[in-house]
């Protein structure tokens, strides 16, 4: 009789290449699911038994001993990130349509293009080669490889170094830019996109109901309230950079200066408008942020500077149970880390990891967004959304980005002007659906 085979586990290779630089592994055999499930849970396993030892005798090495366990936790939250986002969506068609878009607006890769091939090898062969010690069993494995680059390199005649001191690379890693990371809140990818044709995106709203009461079989029966209407209105203001570099800036650049002008002005527009989505004032030429709404309801921490498990549970429970399906929380990586050591009153920890099960870690059975434009914990703050995000607020984009290169303002002075604008807002249509935790006793 044979054996039956058991399930193989399987995982998304986004989240593969994630696992891969969690673990710091830099290396070209394929990451194992396991094995980063294995270490995540290990290290909780450490945490808890830490931070029960410290909640139990506070001490200095211990709490030191909890915090750099907590620290290398984080590691895994882009992990999670990723999956709580799919997630997220999965439950909307809107995104399923946006990543059928995505996939017909790729570009060309160079099928059928024999110098992009060719390039396209050699890339390839050079990026397993640099990563191995010459005595690698891949130089036996695949000698082709090193024919390969062997062949590029006799090809090469003036841009060589005369010295023969270093290989050269292929051009899109020379022309790679060291840049910082610009950490943005995934607003997109949980609240609801409208593209609309005019300025403002314009809905109605129910704002008043009638009541039902009793009656006699022959009493009167009065006016119990009349429903009543109004309008919710979105509106998209334009957002827009400019850049003036020299001409002989574009000229002698070794890499596509302007490609690159027009990836940065789009990533500012991202974070431009994740900032807004949260904390934006919601005036004529600004989105409005969900902290900034006076009609979302908030509730205490319980504690005047300090985030605590009674505050998570009573936020938790504010909100309506037909709200719940699709609720996550949104808060920054910092509070996370806290919320890590939080108990319940049974003793069970409010942040469970969920990996284990391809499914996202949980605070209270949610999954959780991060969102680097949330506040820190401090007296006074709104560190934590909760709420149906895709019910509660609405993004309206009426112009996506578009880029206009001028040559002739700055000509005089040798310059050459770089404009960028997007028209895109957002604002809370339903407040009833999110509610926010403060940081306060009462």
């Amino acid at each position: 009789m044979q054996k039956k085979q058991k399930p193989v586990f399987k995982m998304d290779p986004e989240i593969e290449a994630l696992a891969r630089r969690a673990r710091n592994d830099g290396g070209d055999d394929p990451p194992d699911p396991k094995k980063v499930v294995d270490e995540l849970m290990r290290t909780f396993e450490e945490f808890k038994q830490a931070n029960d030892e410290n909640l139990k005798k506070r001490d200095a090495l211990l709490e030191d001993k909890v915090n750099r366990i907590n620290e290398a936790m984080n590691k895994f939250e882009p992990i999670n990130q990723k999956l709580t986002l799919q997630e997220q969506q999965a439950k909307a068609m809107q995104d399923q349509l946006d990543r059928v878009e995505t996939i017909l607006n790729r570009p060309n890769l160079g099928n059928g293009d024999p110098v992009a091939q060719q390039n396209a090898e050699y890339r390839n062969a050079f990026d397993r080669i640099i990563r191995c010690h010459p005595d690698s069993a891949i130089f036996r494995r695949d000698p082709k490889d090193v024919e390969v680059i062997q062949k590029r390199m006799a090809s090469l005649k003036s841009s060589d170094d005369a010295g023969a001191g270093y290989l050269l690379a292929p051009p899109d890693m020379q022309a790679e830019i060291i840049k910082d990371i610009v950490e943005m809140t995934p607003m997109r990818s949980i609240a609801t996109v409208r593209t609309i044709g005019t300025g403002s995106l314009k809905q109605p709203k129910k704002t008043g109901t009638t009541t039902a009461t009793r009656v006699g079989e022959i009493a009167t029966r009065s006016d119990t309230g009349d429903p009543t209407y109004g309008m919710v209105e979105i509106y998209a203001p334009e957002m827009y950079t400019r850049v003036q570099v020299s001409q002989q800036m574009l000229e002698d650049s070794a890499y596509d200066l302007l490609a690159e002008l027009r990836e940065d002005s789009s990533e500012q527009f991202a974070y431009k408008e994740g900032y807004e989505y949260i904390n934006g004032t919601g005036s004529p030429n600004q989105a409005e942020g969900i902290l900034s709404n006076s009609s979302i309801a908030h509730v205490a921490s319980g504690a005047a500077a300090a985030i605590t498990a009674d505050g998570m549970i009573t936020l938790w429970g504010a909100l309506k149970t037909g709200y719940t399906r699709n609720a996550v929380f949104g808060l920054n990586r910092s509070t996370v880390t806290a919320i890590r050591k939080l108990k319940d009153g049974q003793g069970g920890y409010l942040w469970i990891p969920g990996i284990a099960t391809m499914q996202p870690n949980t605070i209270l059975g949610t999954s959780y967004v991060e969102m680097p434009d949330m506040p820190n914990i401090g007296a006074g703050a709104f560190p934590v959304v909760y709420g149906d995000v895709r019910r509660g607020y609405i993004i309206v984009d009426r112009i996506l980005v578009s880029f206009q290169v001028d040559y002739i303002t700055g000509a005089d002075n040798g310059l050459v002007t770089f404009r960028g604008r997007r028209r895109v807002g957002g604002g809370i249509r339903q407040a009833d659906c999110i509610k926010k935790l403060e940081i306060t006793a009462s």
